[in-house]
């Protein structure tokens, strides 16, 4: 799976927002509009602390690095 990667929680928490957006931006009906209230949880990898936020395909690069995940990012060796 593909993630941005961002260096602080503002960067993720903003990413989060646009990425939120741009996903409902195509949906419809309130209850799930009004059920859906954010894009993902906030993470950090484990390898180095930065934050991860899944890719939104709505939104697409938007000028955030990107990067495969791999299994160290979410378990200790």
């Amino acid at each position: 799976m593909k993630y941005y990667v961002l260096d602080t929680k503002e960067e993720s928490d903003e990413c989060r927002k646009y990425c939120l957006e741009a996903f409902l931006s195509n949906k419809s009906g309130s209850d799930y509009l009004n059920q859906t209230t954010q894009w993902s949880e906030e993470q950090q990898r484990l390898t180095d602390g930065k934050y991860i936020v899944p890719v939104c395909p709505q939104l697409g690069t938007f000028g955030y690095h990107i990067e495969t995940a791999t299994d160290d990012w979410f378990t200790e060796e």
